[in-house]
């Protein structure tokens, strides 16, 4: 089963729209360039990647991103713990409840 192309118009929320969040979320967690290749397939012509690092003797945090858009439609994917970094699991050690 094929699932449609996101439609970059869209103004509301939809199963259809819901499905490509989950798969912009989940291409917060590739290389940059899945992420690029990804981005143009899906019909967005610019792509931004951020990457936050702090370091000593501010506190342990570790943030990447990716910003793609279109003339009518941006979306921005966040990573959330990765198993594998430790450095993750200490910067979410360190976040209050």
């Amino acid at each position: 089963m094929s699932t449609p192309m996101i439609d970059h118009t869209v103004k509301k929320h939809s199963p259809h729209v819901a499905y490509w969040m989950v798969q912009a979320a989940d291409l917060a967690y590739k290389d940059e360039a899945t992420i690029e290749a990804k981005a143009r397939e899906w019909g967005f012509e610019r792509v931004r990647h951020h990457q936050t690092r702090f370091t000593p003797p501010f506190p342990l945090e570790d943030t990447q991103a990716y910003t793609i858009a279109s003339d009518r439609m941006i979306i921005t994917g966040f990573r959330g713990t990765e198993p594998a970094q430790i450095r993750d699991w200490l910067s979410d050690a360190t976040t209050p409840p």
